[in-house]
């Protein structure tokens, strides 16, 4: 099997780029998002949850508006 020159060039060899960023980029909050705080016992819960995993209190769906 032949390799290229320029198939090798492409390839990741771990070094950093050091190429210059002109935008930088946001963390991803999609994870935060996600959850939101029981009003029973504040523990954190799914957004689409309707009942606490740890209290068992029944949660509303929140519709987004």
């Amino acid at each position: 099997m032949r390799v290229h020159a320029l198939d090798m060039s492409r390839s990741s060899n771990g070094k950093t780029s050091k190429r210059l960023r002109l935008f930088k980029r946001r963390e991803d909050d999609l994870l935060e998002r996600s959850f939101r705080s029981c009003p029973g016992c504040a523990a954190d819960v799914h957004v689409f949850a309707d009942v606490c995993r740890h209290c068992g209190g029944a949660l509303e769906i929140a519709l987004a508006g």
